[in-house]
């Protein structure tokens, strides 16, 4: 864990004893506790069946940590807010859809998220990747942080994926498909 020095709240220097485990400090001014747990996001898995294969939406990084590579549509969910509730926010952030239908949770995972510049320490998120349609007819438009938007299929992925966990989640998905089928796909 990384050691701060001052209280986020009033300021006042930690002392030695400011460090109550490895996840928690306590300002011995102000009493707030600072806890570094995994940040929590949302990561959507969209799919349809083209040619008759599975394909996932994945969208193009458009920006820092790892710009240009491959991911999943998403991101981090803002304090307090309700996963399902982030992930429909970022979607229309992100593709510009107007609805996100059938939402379901398909996987809990966590990984280290690592900036650009090597931070000395990593970070730890907690992604939930949900299954979920969106309206196929409607435009679906690169915005926000994504610089592009691609249809792959599930046997064929881009090398250059940003994150790990959203490999994971993908080799889920496609387990899934092989299981059920295409049963509650989306088909073109």
């Amino acid at each position: 864990m990384k050691r701060y020095s001052f209280c986020p709240v009033c300021g006042s220097r930690y002392g030695d004893p400011a460090r109550i485990d490895d996840s928690l400090l306590l300002c011995p001014s102000c009493g707030f506790q600072f806890w570094q747990n995994s940040k929590p996001t949302v990561g959507a898995l969209i799919t349809r069946v083209r040619d008759g294969r599975p394909h996932v939406l994945l969208s193009r990084r458009g920006g820092p940590p790892l710009a240009g590579s491959w991911d999943l549509p998403g991101g981090f969910l803002a304090n307090g807010e309700p996963p399902v509730d982030g992930l429909v926010r970022e979607l229309k952030e992100e593709l510009g859809v107007r609805s996100v239908r059938r939402v379901r949770l398909m996987s809990v995972d966590i990984a280290e998220y690592r900036s650009d510049e090597g931070a000395e320490e990593a970070r730890f998120v907690l992604p939930m990747y949900y299954r979920c349609e969106i309206d196929l007819d409607a435009p679906i438009v690169a915005s926000d942080d994504v610089a592009e938007l691609r249809w792959f299929p599930l046997d064929g992925l881009p090398a250059d994926m940003a994150f790990a966990a959203d490999v994971r989640a993908l080799r889920d998905l496609a387990r899934q498909w092989s299981a059920e089928g295409a049963a509650g796909s989306t088909a073109d």
